[in-house]
């Protein structure tokens, strides 16, 4: 990632926007991208919910 897009990533990240990273932080973070892409709620990821998440739904539609 450069400029723009890391600069949006660090803001969303920096929940309280003090400007650094906490542990806390990365962690919350780290946890709704699993919750997003864990579709059954089995609190694990398969091959088939990442190809889902990053290509749109289980389908390939996007729904």
């Amino acid at each position: 990632m450069h400029g723009a897009r890391m600069r949006m990533m660090f803001a969303i990240v920096d929940a309280d926007g003090d400007g650094a990273l906490s542990q806390t932080e990365v962690q919350d973070f780290v946890e709704r991208i699993f919750s997003a892409v864990d579709e059954d709620g089995d609190d694990s990821i398969d091959r088939e919910e990442i190809r889902s998440f990053f290509h749109g739904g289980a389908d390939g539609t996007g729904e």
